[in-house]
């Protein structure tokens, strides 16, 4: 079986720097990666070229076995900010990926419904983005991304801007619809807690220019809940990704 993402000497160059050096990564269908490093390591770079809105200067970038030069739709995108069009309900902003491929409305209106029931909004349909929390407006984010049902989901910082309480909310949710979809699911962060508490595998990316450290893997059970915070296999990842980043002149 061919793997969902693979990355083969992976360079990114901007005009004389360098954001990505000789970067190679394998992720497996159905696996959740979390993607750690410091602030202008290229983790965004990274997911940009995944989702083929950037190109490589060097090397392959190849999802779902087809090599990557361009928008695809097997990718949806969630970004650290929401982006919602404020002038449109959360039902439309759910909707713009399938309006922009030309589908015909009466075929996406149970797939919008069950999306949202999905994510827990239903009764807010019709509300604009001002007349939702931060948790909610990232919930529509993510029923965006994954409305067109894409078989790779990125997410790049998406609840950083979210107080602590709604992204253990958050956490657990992605968490959820991860396992009930089944989708390969890549995450930007910069929290070594979120990264373990989600991921299957941790990459540790070095300072710029980024490359891979170290691919960890995340011993602990699941369905994972902060309960397992103090869970030996928690610690074991959580302390080895601090030692590379502390290795590698990074704090979390």
């Amino acid at each position: 079986m061919k793997p969902a993402i693979r990355l083969e000497n992976v360079t990114k160059k901007f005009d004389e720097l360098t954001a990505l050096q000789s970067v190679g990564l394998s992720v497996e269908k159905g696996e959740f990666i979390a993607v750690v490093g410091s602030s202008g390591c290229g983790k965004s770079t990274l997911l940009r070229l995944i989702a083929g809105l950037l190109p490589a200067t060097e090397g392959s970038v190849m999802v779902n076995g087809h090599h990557i030069d361009g928008p695809t739709e097997d990718v949806g995108i969630a970004f650290q900010t929401p982006v919602l069009l404020p002038w449109r309900t959360v039902r439309e902003n759910i909707a713009l990926p399938l309006e922009i491929q030309g589908a015909r409305r009466a075929s996406y209106e149970d797939a919008i419904g069950r999306m949202i029931d999905l994510v827990g909004l239903k009764g807010f349909e019709d509300k604009q983005p001002h007349q939702l929390s931060g948790g909610m407006q990232q919930r529509v984010s993510l029923c965006r991304a994954l409305i067109h049902d894409p078989a790779l989901l990125l997410m790049d910082e998406p609840f950083g801007a979210l107080d602590a309480m709604t992204r253990e909310q958050m956490n657990l949710e992605v968490q959820r619809i991860w396992m009930e979809t089944g989708k390969t699911v890549v995450l930007i962060t910069h929290s070594i807690i979120e990264a373990v508490f989600l991921a299957d595998r941790v990459v540790v990316m070095s300072s710029r220019p980024g490359r891979v450290v170290d691919v960890l893997d995340v011993k602990v059970p699941r369905p994972r809940s902060f309960s397992n915070l103090g869970d030996p296999g928690f610690q074991e990842a959580s302390d080895r990704i601090r030692e590379l980043m502390n290795a590698n002149g990074m704090v979390e």
